[in-house]
């Protein structure tokens, strides 16, 4: 079990002891009992006659006899993926079973099997497998008992093995005296932790978690103490042509992120904090696992329990057995108890260790298990993959163990369910609970966030088409539908919602399609020439071919419906597909057959697609950028034809992988580095250099000058440290660094010691001067970086006080003329100055100065998920710190009982788009607007932040008429790195956001060109193929600057300026340069000949071209005295305490 309880919760779990020997091989009997070493249950274990066992009966002592390991034979195929362990000691770690074995219960046939393999510990090659785990099929008169305990600390394998003997011992005693079953589970659990208190192994700081399931004829009882879990696959259906298997809790984890749990160790006097939280990185706060602005935390770290006066003892559960110093804050072994009737629709049953589930979510777990009938193959594929997730986000992997049980039906128990499954309200459907529901129900939103899963979600609410990214598109509000792109119902334009951030558990291997080399060369010709393929790597591209499925299509049948959501692209390899639009489509009551049905049913064939030696039509292209409602029928002609398709999930998956995850959590262990942000961290890996350092290679000399020398860190091999004498010289390994004093700032650069490499490594390798280059100094870095921190916490400590309607200053300096302003309601709401289905934004005034506020009711929070949006906006306007020039200045935010409130301390008339027409009258004015935008993208680029704002319908005009990004919901945090988000109006869409290669901060300089020849022309470049989003795309991708056509009275000075910044390639692009360095006075595009004689440090003081425009339409919305109610009118009745971090 990884990161569990040590006294600093970063847990390193030293031990010398040889690794358990793994099971005995299976003996021949019909129900063989298997456990994960020896079976030494205790013959009796005595116990009261009327009392639970107490610490004066002899408990029973686990024993770790020497055995050679389990053979087992499978035709299972592991993948080859490169690792620090061989197939030979990976399979020297597993402990499996020989084959699958069976045993009746009720009605149903189970089939099971195991494996657990010993986690990889650099630190520790030989630190022993902390996980245990029972088969007993015979258990007790005609049950049967699994169960899986997965050991933490530094005693966890030995706290896992007297669980596993000793709780079925107890179990097998209570039932046979007639116990109630659940109570005789929870007796078994409570009185095995009591008596492991007085077992001879320290359990003070180890323990172990315990998930098992008891089979009862037709009932199955689940007992849960931990972080462990138990899942059943059942067969499900929901208006599908065919059942789904999807993935059922039958436990939830029991950590603190669990509110009910938190709740009750916090009555003990417990604190919960993670790491960060707890040594003042982080603020105090409840909202673990979501993604706040830039810290989006990748370590893993969960929240855990602490003493109120010590940093210990650090628990990520709030149950286990042993932990005997947590025992005193709430951490108990008291289990949770479900019981359920199994069904015919209950396909298989997966009881794991937490190293499944630290990065597989279950319903991963379920579509690997489905695709194999043997249950021994099944689970080996599930271990290989948890450990494959370990090494894509740690350099270690925890111990995992698996066992799969195949559920299956006699004809008596099928024909009892005859009824096809359908989607059930209850979480287990058909009433299949009997006891237990309530919890599952009150806690299923509670589980522990699975890693490597993160979430993007931003919203457009501008008038013009805009594209947007994230993940739940069903749940949001109509305007963010996925057919709201061809609506044209909506006054305020049309939105499409990308989802373009695919989970994280998308794997290629899983999911190829074998083809042939010729296949593959086919493939290859048909798309070299479409936009979205031709620019992808080669590795990308036979990734993408080989997840493409072929499909054959009969005479007849429609590929796609007008309407429908589109998520596949097809190419045509051979056949003849008509395409049909119809105004109004309706569904036909019968498939037609003729042409007049057809175009009654379909509409009229506006294009033919057809196959030929050499041209392979494609449809569906923008499926695969994002979930557009389908513009039109396709339907197979002519004798049918065959189709290659892939998804928009696979395709994206594979665009967005990076493999800098491992280096970005090896760099945030080093506590040089620990001040760091994750965010930096990712730009110090794009950074670092490989380099390999043979056997005896002299790094550092000592007394030497490092004027030019490197920061190192070890991936592979070992580096002898030797400081002067008499100290001992030392050796480190991987994970370590070395080279620290580089990066210090003190005056003397000489080394301290001598750093030789004891062998051929592997490192990675910075020098002072590109780390500076990459993040700064490193001082001022943990200054600038702790004074944010700081920022945040006094901000989340103020809103935690607020009371409802108290306003929350977030600007760095008080405004004095709103120094009183307290409550939100106090300012007076005037005119609505802009409105979309999401927020408003009205006038307010207060002391006769007017604002902005912008509203949101909490119920579209809730339904169109903007949490996250929002917090991470404010945590964004947190670090841009007191100059916000060119970004809408926002003061500060309140909550009333039914909405959301940003006040922001200017007074905005409306967007760009809606004041004024494009062209403008002159170049002047288009000079002074684009040094406002100048200014405050390089203030944003500062920090890191790409805008995705710069277009006519995000930019709001103030009463003085100067133009400012308004909100932050678009941006991101990026730094140097990229981001696959696409974001904004499809029209300055860069072509690297079009063609997979990802943003970076110079894509804003980009969208800047796009406006600033809109603001010449009167039109964008891509406008006349607006109405054709597909020509428009492959026009962007295709641009060249020469194409541009300017008006004859434009300056060469634009006309190079806007040429520079339409650089298709983002490292040639004008101001790419200026993205990374540190003082305006060194940006190229600040000095460009279109800026001469502009006197940038009076820009402020220089009437705007726009003023009187925007002065007229402020006086004509307060000219109207009416004043507004401050609610938007929508209530809201659900749980208002998640909202406390705004």
């Amino acid at each position: 079990m990884g990161n569990c309880c040590s006294n600093t919760a970063v847990v390193t779990r030293h031990s010398e002891m040889p690794p358990p020997p793994p099971p005995p091989p299976p003996s021949t009997a019909s129900y063989p009992t298997a456990v994960s070493a020896t079976c030494n249950s205790p013959a009796s274990v005595v116990l009261s006659p009327d009392k639970p066992s107490s610490q004066q009966n002899s408990p029973p002592t686990p024993t770790l006899p020497e055995q050679p390991p389990a053979i087992y034979t499978s035709t299972f195929q592991r993948r080859s993926i490169p690792g620090p362990l061989s197939e030979q000691d990976l399979n020297q770690r597993k402990s499996a079973p020989e084959k699958t074995a069976s045993f009746k219960s009720g009605d149903y046939t189970i089939s099971y099997a195991y494996v657990s393999q010993r986690g990889f510990y650099p630190d520790s090659l030989h630190k022993p497998n902390q996980d245990a785990f029972v088969c007993q099929p015979m258990f007790h008169n005609q049950d049967s008992f699994f169960g899986v305990f997965d050991g933490h600390g530094t005693t966890g394998e030995l706290c896992a093995q007297y669980a596993r003997d000793v709780v079925p011992a107890l179990l097998q005693q209570h039932l046979a005296k007639n116990v109630n079953t659940t109570q005789a589970l929870i007796r078994a659990h409570v009185d095995a932790n009591t008596m492991m208190h007085s077992a001879p192994f320290d359990d003070s700081m180890s323990g172990t978690t315990a998930i098992s399931v008891l089979f009862q004829t037709n009932e199955i009882h689940i007992s849960n103490v931990g972080d462990s879990r138990a899942i059943v696959a059942q067969e499900i259906t929901d208006g599908a042509a065919s059942p789904q298997l999807v993935a059922k809790a039958l436990s939830i984890d029991q950590t603190p992120f669990r509110k009910d749990e938190r709740d009750r160790v916090k009555k003990t006097g417990a604190r919960i904090m993670t790491v960060d939280q707890l040594e003042g990185y982080e603020p105090i706060h409840e909202n673990w696992g979501l993604t706040l602005g830039d810290e989006i935390d990748e370590s893993g770290d969960p929240p855990r329990i602490w003493h109120p006066h010590g940093d210990y003892p650090g628990t990520a559960f709030t149950r286990s057995l042993g932990d005997h110093v947590s025992e005193e804050l709430g951490v108990f072994a008291e289990p949770e108890v479900i019981t359920k009737t199994l069904n015919a629709h209950d396909k298989f049953i997966v009881i794991a260790s937490d190293g499944v589930f630290e990065f597989l979510t279950s319903q991963a777990v379920v579509n690997i298990v489905k695709v194999y009938k043997d249950p021994l193959d099944a689970c080996l594929a599930v271990v290989e993959e948890s450990y494959n997730r370990w090494l894509q986000f740690e350099v270690r992997t925890d111990d995992i163990t698996c066992i799969v049980l195949h559920v299956e039906p006699s004809i008596a128990a099928a024909a009892a369910s005859k009824q096809p499954p359908v989607k059930a309200s209850k979480l287990h459907g058909r009433n299949s609970i009997i006891a237990g529901h309530d919890v599952l129900v009150a806690m299923q939103d509670s589980l522990r966030p699975v890693r490597g899963i993160g979430v993007d979600i931003n919203k457009s609410w501008r008038s013009r088409d805009t594209i947007i990214g994230g993940y739940d598109t069903t749940a949001r509000m109509s305007m963010a539908s996925e057919d709201s792109l061809l609506s044209s119902s909506c006054p305020q334009g049309d939105t499409a919602s990308l989802l373009l951030s695919p989970p994280s558990d998308y794997d290629v291997k899983q999911h190829t399609v074998p083809k042939s080399a010729a296949d593959f060369a086919r493939l290859e010709r048909m798309v070299q020439h479409n936009f979205l393929f031709s620019h992808l790597t080669a590795d990308k591209l036979h990734d993408v071919l080989s997840v493409m499925q072929r499909q054959v299509v009969a005479d007849g049948e429609v590929v796609i419906h007008q309407h429908d959501d589109g998520d596949q692209f097809f190419l045509v390899d051979a056949g003849r597909f008509d395409v049909r639009v119809r105004a109004a489509p309706v569904e036909p009551e019968a498939a037609p057959t003729t042409d007049d049905s057809l175009d009654a049913a379909y509409g009229p064939v506006v294009h033919t697609y057809v196959a030929s030696e050499g041209s392979h039509p494609t449809f569906g292209e923008l499926a695969l950028m994002y979930s557009k409602p389908r513009a039109a029928t396709v339907l197979a002609t002519a004798g049918g034809g065959t189709l290659w398709t892939i998804d928009r999930s696979a395709f994206r998956s594979i665009l967005v992988r990076r493999p800098l995850r491992n280096v970005v959590q090896r760099l945030r262990n080093l506590p040089l580095l620990r001040p760091l942000t994750v965010a930096q961290l990712n730009l110090l890996a794009e950074q670092m250099k490989e380099v390999t350092l043979e056997a005896g290679t002299i790094v550092f000399e000592a007394g030497a000058s490092v004027a030019s020398g490197q920061f190192y860190l070890v991936v592979q091999g070992s580096v002898t440290i030797a400081p002067p004498l008499p100290a001992d010289p030392t050796t480190i390994h991987a994970h370590d660094s070395f080279g620290d004093f580089i990066l210090s700032d003190t005056p003397s650069r000489t080394c301290p010691y001598r750093a030789v490499a004891a062998e051929d490594t592997e490192c990675l390798c910075i020098s002072r001067d590109a780390f500076e280059a990459t993040v700064g100094n490193l001082s001022a870095v943990v200054e600038k970086n702790n004074a944010r921190r700081a920022r945040k916490s006094a901000t989340s400590r103020a809103k935690q006080a607020a009371p409802l309607n108290g306003v929350v200053v977030l600007a760095h300096t008080v405004s004095q003329a709103l120094a009183s302003l307290s409550q939100i309601d106090q300012v007076r709401v005037g005119p609505t100055i802009w409105q979309d289905l999401v927020a408003t934004c009205r006038l307010v005034q207060f002391g006769g100065r007017w604002l902005t506020l912008r509203s949101i009711s909490k119920q579209t929070v809730v339904q169109s998920h903007l949490k996250h949006q929002l917090l991470g906006e404010q945590d964004m306007y947190v670090a841009l710190g007191r100059d916000q020039a060119g970004v809408a200045p926002l003061y500060g935010v309140a909550q009333t009982a039914h909405d959301l409130h940003a006040l922001f301390d200017v007074a905005y008339v409306g967007v760009l788009e809606e004041l004024v027409a494009f062209p403008l009258s002159s170049e002047a004015a288009i000079q002074y607007y684009a040094a406002q935008l100048v200014v405050a993208v390089q203030l944003l680029h500062g920090e890191g932040i790409l805008t995705r704002s710069l277009d006519p319908t995000h930019l709001m005009v103030t009463r003085q008429g100067d133009v400012a990004v308004f909100g932050l919901n678009l941006s991101k945090y990026i730094g140097a790195s990229r981001t696959f988000t696409i974001c904004g109006n499809p029209e300055y869409l860069a072509p690297e956001q079009i063609n997979g290669q990802g943003q970076t901060l110079a894509t804003d300089y980009w969208s800047l060109g796009i406006l600033l020849y809109e603001m010449l022309v009167g039109t964008t470049p891509f406008q006349h193929l607006h109405h054709d989003e597909l020509a428009m795309f492959n026009g962007i991708v295709s641009f060249s600057p020469d194409s541009l056509e300017f008006p004859p009275t434009s300056s060469p000075a634009l006309q190079a300026l806007i040429k520079g910044l339409l650089d298709p390639k983002p490292a040639s692009r004008l101001g790419a340069a200026d993205c990374f360095k540190k003082s305006a006075d060194e940006c190229v595009v600040p000095q460009h000949a279109f800026f001469q004689g502009l006197q940038w440090d009076q820009l402020n003081d220089t009437n705007a071209p726009l003023l009187a425009e925007a002065s007229a339409k402020f006086d004509r919305l307060v000219a109207a005295p009416t004043s507004q109610a401050l609610d938007l009118g929508v209530p809201y009745t659900g749980d208002a305490k998640w909202m406390q971090e705004f």
